[in-house]
């Protein structure tokens, strides 16, 4: 309610203030004084104003009523009488008038220029100080469409710059706060509305200080997730300890007969180990306590050469191959090992989805024009459904594979991957392929090397 009442005084004493330049613009401008001076016949006026002088001396009123008609029919004045009647008695219009007294005051010419008419008004000389010749020429053309032209553009620029302070009064916190909740949404938990935002007494004001509460709310709660994820997951790590070395020892107890069983709770018991250890690796990625060795420079190429030379041995198991397409290298500062755990999730992941006997396809390269390196990794499998693209990032999402165990997957490599890949100053997200498959990109800020001179 309080924008609105702003507003809307606002508004209003815009309004009044082009109404008042509008209605005085004949008094206070002198834009087309030069073109005025052109078009006012001031010879003209001044031979008609001696002739009226004269036939008033010798003839008096009666006489001024055979004045010469292309004196344009202008008034003999007193400018020590009264200003509402011409020395012929007959009433003056409100604008001579008002040149009537101009004149009165000293003025030699006065000239009031109106929209459809000009009034001028003409001291006489030495020879007749009490008298003014007053006369009413109608505007030319010319000059009636530069008195529109003239209000128009005030009107334009009065407009203009109330909607510029407007637009600044309304639409800058509502830029302000989008900027700071899109930083907040990128992850950054840190970012809060602006103490300028905070200090207005309106409804942005109030808005800004919402946010921010909530915002401080969600980095309480994601903090105290992140805290019980690397707890639960620390705790968890003791007991599958001893769960592993009781079931050796129960192995080399038992008979034959109980190996089968054995070997089942070891294949799950594994299982259990591996998603604990990615549980851990997830959350030291999101607390940044992975961090703590200097970043490097490295090849990115020959990193991916590499993984997909270990790729290769897991895919001729499954009768897969790993097919390298294009190959332009470049340098990256970053963690080496970090993004060689995201790249084989992927990969690993591609894998898993291609269908049977397929292909997957890794291209690194860098973007035209554009200081950022891309890694791309391309199945032929069904894809994901529409609308899932990113939502596949998020832990514990699995999706179904036709070409492999249903819930093979922990729901966590990718995920692992995107962090590896945020601090690693990338993104990485997916996209559906035109016809089948589903392909994943990682893009990352390329180091600009600098070579020593000879």
């Amino acid at each position: 309610m309080r924008i609105f009442l702003r507003i809307m005084a606002g508004f209003w004493l815009a309004l009044l203030i082009v109404i008042a330049a509008v209605a005085f613009i004949p008094r206070i401008s002198a834009t087309f004084e030069d073109e005025r001076s052109r078009s006012i016949p001031l010879e003209i006026l001044d031979v008609c104003a001696k002739q009226a002088v004269e036939l008033y001396r010798q003839g008096g009123a009666n006489a001024l009523e055979v004045q010469d008609a292309g004196c344009y029919g202008g008034s003999l004045v007193s400018v020590t009488g009264s200003p509402d009647l011409d020395l012929a008695r007959r009433p003056l219009s409100r604008e001579q008038r008002s040149v009537a007294r101009r004149t009165a005051h000293g003025a030699n010419l006065v000239v009031q220029e109106m929209l459809t008419e000009t009034t001028i008004g003409l001291r006489l000389g030495p020879g007749s100080p009490d008298y003014a010749y007053v006369v009413t020429i109608p505007t030319q053309r010319r000059a009636s469409v530069m008195w529109h032209t003239n209000n128009f553009w005030l009107l334009i620029l009065s407009s203009g710059l109330f909607s510029y302070v407007l637009t600044s009064y309304v639409v800058g916190p509502v830029t302000s706060l989008s900027r700071v909740a899109a930083q907040f949404g990128a992850g950054d938990l840190k970012a809060r509305a602006a103490s300028p935002l905070l200090r207005r007494k309106d409804e942005f004001g109030e808005l800004g200080k919402v946010f921010n509460h909530m915002a401080s709310k969600i980095e309480v709660l994601i903090s105290r997730y992140k805290s019980f994820l690397a707890h639960a997951s620390h705790e968890l790590g003791s007991p599958l300890t001893r769960l592993n070395i009781a079931l050796a020892l129960a192995k080399r107890k038992a008979g034959p007969q109980l190996q089968p069983e054995l070997d089942r709770i070891g294949q799950e018991a594994d299982r259990i180990n591996n998603l604990v250890h990615e549980l851990l690796l997830l959350a030291r990625l999101e607390s940044d306590n992975e961090l703590s060795r200097t970043p490097v420079s490295f090849d990115v190429g020959a990193l991916v050469e590499e993984i997909r030379a270990e790729a290769m041995l897991e895919a001729k198991q499954i009768m897969k191959t790993v097919h390298l397409d294009r190959q332009e290298s470049f340098g990256v500062r970053g963690y080496p090992e970090l993004l060689r755990r995201a790249i084989e999730n992927v990969l690993r992941n591609a894998l898993r989805f291609a269908r049977e006997q397929g292909t997957v396809q890794i291209s690194y390269f860098q973007k035209s024009n554009l200081a950022v390196g891309v890694i791309l990794i391309e199945d032929d499998g069904p894809g994901v459904p529409l609308g899932k693209e990113q939502a596949i990032f998020e832990p514990f999402l699995t999706l179904p594979s036709e070409n492999s165990e249903n819930g093979s997957g922990s729901g966590l490599g990718l995920a692992i991957a995107k962090q590896a890949v945020l601090v690693n100053g990338g993104t990485i997200f997916a996209y559906s392929l035109t016809d089948r498959g589903l392909a994943v990109s990682i893009e990352l800020p390329i180091e600009v090397m600098t070579q020593a001179s000879a």
